[in-house]
């Protein structure tokens, strides 16, 4: 008898997998060895095979043995005991009835995402969650782990201002100038061997690139029965340290948030299900088992598979809802074309010849073919970073002129880049308005500092920003205007950075300019992040992770020289 029952998975990826038990038979042991990413447990002693094997694994396995096949309804507890009735906290911003569902959600899940679209407020869901399992549950504590540094600072106000709840950064400090500052590992090491009276810790995920903080986390004097990842996103390197550090944070409760969990692949959902626990699969099996592999060394990503069942897991374990539930004013989009002066233009194509005599004639290796690109985009906003020649920049003019029509009608804007150095050639062009910055240059405090007077103060009518330093964690409603001199790789970081000012609290309808200049490299950006199968699969901190990638990229670059092909 060969029985196959169906179970969490162990280490398949999945919602279920099935076990594989029978006495030992040499002939059943070599046939199911054929049955696909089937995997031996030498411990428990059976074997463990996908869903996706089954069907295969009874065509095999028929003819030498009856089978006995256990389906189960639902082999998942994932309800806690906590009840659905009346929420018990009186808070002090009153939250939106789907908000209200967030909490409620929360408190029957211990281990679950939130993937509400940026705008939603999850960060205030958040905090009268614990505040309800800290009145119910008696939790002790709860740690906030931002994957994005600067969110550490948008917690603590939130934080503050919506709950009575007290808070600390870990590591933070008031210098001899009576400053605020957040130490290194050092000092945040010291503030967890002892006693943290505060409900909340913000922290942010490179501070888990330290054992001896993960050990301290996990069995330190603090006692943090609930943990939360933010913009779990961020994670993608399973190999990186901080990566390993946070999936050994353990906890009761545990929630991963985003509101752009797959920006790339379905590889971007690894780390935060496996975190959970929703995932128990390692991570080469979890990439074979939805990534389709090929080339001469097999190791070239050329498509997915099994992706309806990644869609239903995500869907088990958290809770979306989109910016439709709160009828915000429309937000539109225009997509503005502008050309270079002649000798911008000379000065590009000259840019272009070279890089594609280049790319043509060298073999360039694959990790400096992006470096070739941002040049290319260099050209067209920032040219005199590459030159020492006084070379115009048609985007940045069409910036000025946008931001002199946009003030003038007495509204606020923002103008990201994806460099910085149009953004300081512009602060001294529209310094007449009184712009704050927000690039890799300023640190957390000063983030903070430029925030609170772009939105409070009159007189501040322009925030210049990266899109990687005010992507994400900002809310800035008091521009209804934003300005793309160039835009990130991807659709989803693009939203994100456009989302800062379409969310909660906007009160006027939003216009977004993307800045496109004529038969250059930026019409491909463009039909890039707007591909379905878009480049930015591959490209992803400034990495290239196929070959099919590079030749993509190679052929881009090659058809730049020829401006037909730019139509």
């Amino acid at each position: 008898m060969i029985k196959i029952t169906e179970q969490v998975p162990y280490k398949q990826p999945g919602l279920s997998s099935f076990k594989v038990e029978f006495n030992y038979d040499q002939r059943i042991v070599d046939t199911i060895k054929q049955v696909p990413n089937a995997l031996w447990h030498k411990t428990f002693k059976y074997w463990e095979i996908p869903i996706t094997s089954l069907s295969r694994a009874i065509q095999l396995l028929h003819n030498l043995d009856s089978i006995e096949l256990i389906l189960r309804d639902n082999i998942y507890n994932i309800e806690n005991n906590s009840s659905d009735d009346a929420l018990n906290m009186n808070y002090k911003t009153e939250p939106f009835d789907y908000q209200l569902e967030g909490i409620k959600y929360g408190l029957t899940h211990d281990k679950w995402l939130l993937l509400d679209s940026p705008g939603l407020g999850k960060t205030l869901q958040i905090i009268y969650l614990a505040q309800e399992l800290k009145e119910r549950d008696k939790i002790n504590r709860c740690l906030v782990v931002c994957g994005v540094n600067a969110l550490k600072y948008n917690w603590k106000r939130e934080i503050e201002k919506h709950s009575d709840l007290s808070v600390k950064i870990l590591g933070e400090r008031i210098n001899k100038k009576g400053n605020v500052k957040v130490g290194g590992i050092k000092e945040r090491l010291e503030d967890l061997k002892k006693e943290i009276p505060e409900f909340f810790t913000i922290t942010n995920i490179e501070t888990l690139r330290n054992v001896n903080i993960v050990k301290e986390i996990n069995n330190g004097k603090n006692k943090f029965d609930m943990i939360i990842f933010d913009e779990c996103h961020k994670a993608k390197s399973v190999g990186a340290q901080q990566t390993k550090g946070l999936r050994k944070l353990d906890s009761k409760y545990k929630v991963a948030m985003t509101g752009t969990l797959l920006t790339n692949n379905p590889l971007d959902a690894y780390v935060p299900l496996n975190w959970l626990g929703i995932d128990h699969s390692t991570a080469s099996n979890y990439k074979n088992y939805y990534c389709v592999f090929s080339g001469p060394f097999g190791n070239e990503l050329v498509g997915y598979k099994n992706t309806e069942i990644l869609k239903d897991q995500i869907a088990k374990y958290s809770l979306r809802r989109t910016k439709d539930l709160l009828d915000l004013p429309p937000k539109t989009i225009i997509q503005e074309y502008v050309q270079m002066e002649d000798n911008q233009n000379d000065f590009y194509n000259n840019i272009v010849k070279g890089i594609v005599e280049q790319v043509d004639r060298v073999h360039i290796r694959p990790n400096n073919i992006l470096s070739l690109v941002v040049r290319l985009r260099q050209a067209t906003s920032c040219p005199w970073v590459l030159t020492s020649e006084d070379i115009p920049s048609a985007k940045i003019d069409r910036a000025v002129e946008l931001t002199e029509e946009i003030v003038g009608g007495e509204d606020k804007v923002i103008i990201f880049s994806v460099f910085k150095d149009p953004l300081y050639k512009l602060k001294d062009l529209l310094k007449d308005y009184n712009p704050v910055m927000l690039t890799g240059d300023n640190s957390d405090n000063e983030v903070e500092e430029a925030k609170n007077i772009f939105q409070n103060n009159d007189s501040c009518k322009v925030m210049l920003a990266t899109t990687q330093k005010a992507g994400t964690g900002l809310t800035l409603t008091a521009a209804s205007y934003a300005i793309f001199i160039d835009t990130p790789w991807t659709m989803s970081d693009t939203i994100q950075c456009e989302d800062r000012i379409h969310r909660i609290g906007t009160s006027k309808p939003v216009t977004i300019y993307r800045l496109i200049t004529e038969n250059t490299i930026d019409e491909k950006v463009e039909e890039i992040i707007n591909q379905k199968d878009a480049l930015s699969n591959f490209i992803v901190d400034n990495e290239i992770n196929s070959n099919k990638a590079y030749d993509i990229l190679k052929s881009i670059i090659i058809d730049l020289n020829n401006p037909l092909d730019l139509c």
